[in-house]
């Protein structure tokens, strides 16, 4: 089996987002891989009363400027080498897939959250990640034990 030539980084924009950077950024030096990054900004639903309404386009496009932006602070701020960038809004699991087929990569990071009692019994992005990827997917652990 060969070693990973380009990995995607999918992750949120906080303190767990930089952790799962920097470890994909780690394994990309080690395989001597590229490395992107994704960041998706979920759909916002909107209540008009009787129906629930998507978010209007312009409203979604700030919501990307500025998810936009704070990526880039985030790759500055860590030193992140990648080849690409990419923020998109929709579905979280989907767009991750999407990235991942559009961009080549042969390994997904995302980060993972252990969940006990009522949590563990609902779908969580990352595992739908896992299940419908057509490529490798590495999980980084997102809480200390």
């Amino acid at each position: 089996m060969s070693t990973y030539q380009h990995l995607l980084a999918a992750i949120a924009l906080d303190e767990h987002g930089e952790g799962v950077a920097r470890r994909a950024q780690a394994l990309a030096h080690q395989f001597g891989a590229r490395l992107s990054i994704v960041h998706v900004v979920e759909y916002i639903p909107l209540e008009t009363g009787e129906a629930l309404m998507a978010a209007p386009p312009d409203l979604s496009m700030q919501l990307q400027r500025q998810a936009e932006t704070r990526l880039r602070e985030l790759c500055a701020r860590n030193a992140l080498s990648v080849t690409a960038l990419r923020v998109t809004s929709g579905g979280v699991a989907a767009e991750i897939h999407r990235a991942a087929r559009e961009l080549g990569a042969d390994l997904i990071v995302v980060g993972h959250h252990p969940r006990h009692g009522l949590a563990a019994l609902f779908s969580h992005t990352e595992e739908d990640v896992v299940q419908r990827a057509h490529c490798d997917v590495l999980t980084v652990c997102l809480s200390t034990p």
